[in-house]
């Protein structure tokens, strides 16, 4: 699921998923900001050092394009390793990155040998070969085709990635499913996708296509919009915070989320 707080995370956590995804979109957003290598290194580092510290899921960090070039892509890992995540996903997108989903920026995909670079010296540098390093191609968005996107990814997957994500914005699924098709009659490497616009589709069906990975994203920072553009327009239409009542969890709530109990423990236990 993807996040972008330690508060979502814990509430992802308990709602069942089996791990989390550190969106670039997500942490922009709640940054106000697009989503287009505007926050560094250590904006993100911030944001994951606390989750990993509030949650017992994976953590999975969205790496963008590498953070420049394959020097900066290392910085990256040894950073986001330092702080407990589960791994990075870096995109064949050129630095800065733009937002997959903005029309009619950045066309262009970085050549593939600058790119496997950057898979290399992830794998090369990282100081625990359990950190996972998924490469993701963008060769379907920037209308490429399937061949250029099939050649892409295992270009990517010879290098070392450990997994590929195939990314999509169409809202048919075809494409996706037709990749995963193709890609397991030769190759081995597991498939990772993000069903955004494609998200008729069930997680069985990607499930039974062969993905190993699904990453449902974008939903967390646009379920808080959706929840505060209604809930403070309730307010300031009225004025009363009680006709707001049904809108909101109790108080109560929010002191087991951020864990008052223990609070209130280790106070009895150590405080003295």
């Amino acid at each position: 699921m993807g996040v972008h707080n330690a508060l979502g995370a814990k509430i992802a956590e308990e709602a069942g998923v089996d791990g989390l995804w550190i969106s670039s979109f997500e942490v922009h957003a709640a940054a106000r900001l697009p989503d287009a290598d505007i926050l560094g290194p250590e904006d993100y580092v911030e944001v994951v050092s606390k989750i990993v510290d509030r949650v017992k899921i994976p953590v999975l960090v969205d790496g963008n394009a590498g953070g420049g070039n394959a020097i900066n892509t290392i910085r990256l890992v040894r950073e986001f390793e330092k702080v407990g995540a589960s791994g990075i996903c870096i995109e064949d997108n050129i630095f800065p990155k733009r937002c997959s989903f903005y029309d009619g920026m950045q066309q262009e995909l970085e050549k593939s040998s600058t790119f496997r670079g950057k898979i290399q010296a992830s794998l090369e540098q990282r100081t625990d070969t359990g950190f996972a390093v998924i490469a993701r191609t963008e060769a379907l968005i920037k209308g490429l085709g399937m061949k250029v996107a099939l050649e892409r990814a295992k270009e990517y997957a010879d290098e070392g990635a450990e997994g590929i994500l195939i990314h999509h914005k169409g809202t048919d699924s075809e494409p996706i499913l037709e990749f995963a098709e193709t890609w397991y009659k030769t190759e081995t490497r597991p498939l990772v996708c993000v069903p955004t616009t494609y998200n008729t589709i069930s997680y069985q069906a990607l499930d039974d296509a062969g993905f190993k990975l699904i990453i449902f994203a974008n939903y967390g920072i646009r379920a808080q919009v959706k929840a505060l553009q209604e809930t403070f327009g309730l307010l300031m239409k009225n004025k009363r915070l009680a006709d707001a009542n049904d809108e909101v969890v109790s108080m109560d709530e929010v002191f087991r989320i951020i864990y008052v109990d223990e609070l209130r423990e280790n106070e009895d236990r150590y405080v003295r």
